[in-house]
């Protein structure tokens, strides 16, 4: 009986019930705005540490929160740096919290679809580890919110203009989505005006195995991808229909592609170190 209960409190552990909407709300309250220089310099960290980063792969994990965070050990294994689960994950506050409890501290976690009904949420994303939140659009208070919780804002544009104006908010980052309706040529073009050169862009939606070189060479910092770097299985229960055709996908396909890309980001990192180390020296 003794090793029946111990049995329960360690499957207790390892799958703790979906955290509820009072829940989120009350843990929410808690965190309180940090001091400016020290958001500032937080959000600054971030960005290098995502630019470095090179890809930014993203769980929109619908299917089991323990898949999703094996996922993302095995992207971790591979190279990968910074991982975004977004918040229509199944219990998007377990990923997060298992991904931060169970990756290397040098791996950044974030948060991805912040909508308006969901900005309240964000200091909860603080306290289980996110560095970083996006969204597809710029609801209402994200930007404001986040930069007074030291998290980089990533609200999406489209448009030079959209873009331009985040930069004049403040917002270090900006979401050019869907990036698949363009061409990393036009991002090319656009950083190549005046003042637009300063703008860091992470395309996403349409960026692809084949196109994630073009997207650096054009001037993108980092590049989001998601089902088709991290796998589709990801998305579907456990023994669903489509799961194990998803799985043996993974296995076949993606996963030794998803390697070889992480690899890319890897080279590409070390020549942008190393090519800073030498401007600095002949400074």
């Amino acid at each position: 009986q003794q090793q029946q209960q111990q049995q329960q409190q360690e499957q207790e552990l390892q799958e703790p019930p979906p955290a509820n909407d009072y829940l989120l709300r009350h843990l929410s309250s808690r965190s309180a705005p940090l001091p400016t220089d020290v958001a500032t310099s937080r959000i600054e960290e971030t960005l290098q540490k995502l630019r470095k980063a090179g890809v930014l792969a993203i769980l929109r994990a619908k299917g089991s929160p323990e898949v999703a965070v094996s996922r993302a050990e095995e992207l971790v294994a591979m190279g990968c740096r910074a991982i975004e689960v977004t918040m229509d994950s199944t219990d998007w506050p377990r990923v997060l919290r298992e991904m931060r409890k169970r990756l290397p501290s040098d791996v950044l976690v974030g948060l991805g679809t912040v909508m308006d009904d969901t900005v309240a949420d964000l200091p909860l994303a603080v306290q289980l580890g996110a560095t970083f939140a996006l969204s597809p659009v710029d609801p209402v208070g994200f930007v404001d919110s986040c930069h007074k919780l030291g998290l980089l804002a990533i609200p999406s544009g489209f448009s030079s203009n959209e873009l331009w104006r985040y930069s004049c908010r403040g917002v270090r980052l900006m979401k050019l989505f869907h990036a698949g309706t363009i061409s990393p040529a036009i991002l090319s073009s656009m950083l190549d005006v005046g003042p637009l050169k300063q703008l860091n862009i992470l395309p996403t939606g349409g960026v692809t195995h084949e196109n994630a070189e073009a997207w650096w060479q054009a001037g993108a910092p980092v590049i989001g991808m998601g089902n088709n770097l991290v796998g589709s299985d990801i998305a579907i229960k456990v023994g669903g229909a489509g799961f194990d055709e998803a799985r043996k996908e993974w296995e076949a396909t993606l996963k030794p592609r998803a390697k070889r890309l992480f690899e890319l980001a890897s080279r590409r990192g070390l020549q942008q170190q190393q090519q800073q180390q030498r401007r600095q020296q002949s400074q």
